[in-house]
């Protein structure tokens, strides 16, 4: 009889303790927030340096000097001619500063290649408004407390709160694998390919040369206004006399 006993006290702290599929399953959640927690500490690090008002104009971007909008020879060059020990600190120095200067316009990069290719998966697009729709009635019904009654009887229940947290949850990532991965997958490649590639070959020293360029012509046309304007002044003068 204390054998049997012992053995069915044994058998119900085995059934309480939670299975292996169940702790998978709650790991993975907590993954899933660790990494929505850090992608949004990392926006919110660079949101601040991402504006229109530091948007480069579009021939500062890509080369593009004269009236005949060439691009320009040595707009992009690589970092160095020649393979040595100076050349991981040539090409780490100027992306450094390519990405400081032209953050905003990689930023613009990624949102238009992000459109395009959500444009090219309506699937997508669908089941996120379907997945985004379930979460919110759910938090609507858990904040204002409504009852989930179907056909008159009450399935809260036995469906209780954490049971359709979870279930929203395999939902989303069900969505997420299945119809949101690939999409990411390409704007990920795409802007990664196109932010590197401009990043690792426009040269900065092109850059600071046009700005004085611009600065020289600027000067050149303010005087030669002044020039005209005073010519003005002494024919004035003469007509006076």
């Amino acid at each position: 009889m204390t054998k049997t006993g012992l053995e069915i006290a044994t058998g119900g702290n085995d059934y309480n303790e939670k299975s292996p599929r169940s702790k998978s399953l709650e790991e993975s959640f907590i993954d899933l927030e660790k990494t929505r927690i850090f992608l949004k500490a990392r926006f919110d690090k660079h949101k601040d340096r991402v504006s229109l008002d530091t948007i480069r104009p579009l021939p500062t971007f890509l080369g593009i000097t004269g009236p005949s909008f060439c691009f320009a020879p040595d707009a992009f060059t690589p970092p160095s001619k020649h393979f040595d020990k100076t050349t991981a600190e040539k090409v780490t120095q100027r992306m450094s500063l390519n990405f400081a200067y032209f953050l905003s316009n990689y930023a613009m990069i990624f949102v238009m290649v992000f459109v395009i290719i959500t444009l090219l998966h309506p699937a997508m697009i669908i089941y996120s408004g379907i997945v985004c729709f379930l979460w919110k009635a759910h938090n609507v019904m858990v904040k204002s407390n409504i009852p989930l009654v179907v056909m008159e009887k009450d399935i809260g229940k036995y469906i209780t709160v954490d049971v359709r947290t979870k279930i929203l949850y395999l939902i989303t990532l069900w969505v997420v694998i299945a119809y949101c991965f690939k999409p990411f997958i390409i704007v990920v490649s795409l802007t990664g390919l196109l932010v590197l590639s401009h990043a690792f070959m426009r040269d900065p020293k092109h850059i600071e040369s046009s700005r004085h360029y611009s600065d020289d012509d600027s000067i050149q046309s303010s005087g030669d206004e002044g020039g005209s304007s005073g010519s003005e002044v002494v024919v004035n003068k003469s007509d006076a006399v």
